[in-house]
């Protein structure tokens, strides 16, 4: 507990000054964690990667990743879209000439991984842009609901969740999450402005994250039961890697715009 304790700190002290900035600094910073979690993957579905695979693999997700205006001046005018193409081409073209060592299914897996860590931090970074107090209100819906969920669940869990996944967690800890999280950001709605769609469904909004973020903890929970890995790394250590730390937000960060682009109208 002490170790996750003093890694926590330290994750939050370098973390947070890169929120509070945003702009470029915040997104090639995002894009550094991407590149590690996504590193992760490799290493969990045990692919060879620090080699063309990997610099192909990271030019993939750059472009996913980096909103348009942080993706030119890196890439000048290149077509993102067409990037990725290209990528994934080259990543299969490789599977030709080593398919000893890197196969179809590692390909697809890459590929994927791209599209499933870039997109949830693309909407990361878009989010901050919408301003400081509203990539703060998501935060805080995650953070708040992994709190809730875990003194609740740990007080109150008798039904299990998703047992074979997730044997932990439980109905009354997700459920308490969820009312930890309308409390908290109740309050930080009655200071701050949140940048969303009916600003007056605040609530509702919070509950459909909140559920987002919850999910995206099992859904990294069931990947790494099928990798056969207790943690997605050990960079953050009694935190395990970057995808153990942003799994919710990776869920959490897609509903948000989901909710400002298609639901909140």
């Amino acid at each position: 507990m002490k170790q996750r304790i003093i890694t926590a700190i330290i994750g939050i002290s370098i973390f947070i000054p890169f929120v509070i900035v945003g702009g470029r600094w915040f997104s090639y910073g995002v894009l550094i964690l991407g590149a590690v979690a996504l590193y992760e993957m490799a290493e969990m579905k045990k692919i060879d990667y620090l080699n063309e695979i990997g610099l192909i693999s990271t030019l993939a997700l750059s472009s996913v990743l980096l909103p348009e205006k942080y993706f030119a001046p890196i890439f000048s005018n290149a077509d993102p879209l067409m990037i990725f193409y290209l990528a994934g081409m080259l990543l299969l073209i490789l599977t030709v000439y080593n398919y000893q060592r890197f196969n179809f299914v590692d390909a697809s897996t890459l590929i994927f991984a791209s599209l499933y860590i870039g997109f949830g931090f693309r909407y990361l970074i878009m989010i901050r842009d919408l301003g400081l107090s509203t990539i703060l209100y998501l935060l805080l819906v995650i953070w708040s609901t992994d709190t809730g969920a875990y003194l609740i669940g740990r007080k109150l869990g008798k039904h299990k969740l998703a047992p074979q996944i997730s044997p932990n967690k439980t109905v009354e800890g997700a459920l308490g999450g969820i009312l930890t999280a309308l409390i908290v950001t109740s309050i930080y709605g009655f200071f701050f402005t949140v940048k969303i769609q009916n600003p007056q469904c605040l609530g509702f909004l919070t509950i459909l994250i909140s559920i987002s973020g919850q999910f995206g903890d099992l859904v990294e929970s069931a990947y790494k039961r099928d990798f056969g890995v207790k943690d997605s790394g050990k960079l953050l250590p009694g935190h395990g890697g970057v995808l153990d730390r942003f799994d919710s937000t990776i869920f959490a960060s897609i509903m948000f715009v989901v909710w400002n682009n298609f639901l909140g109208v």
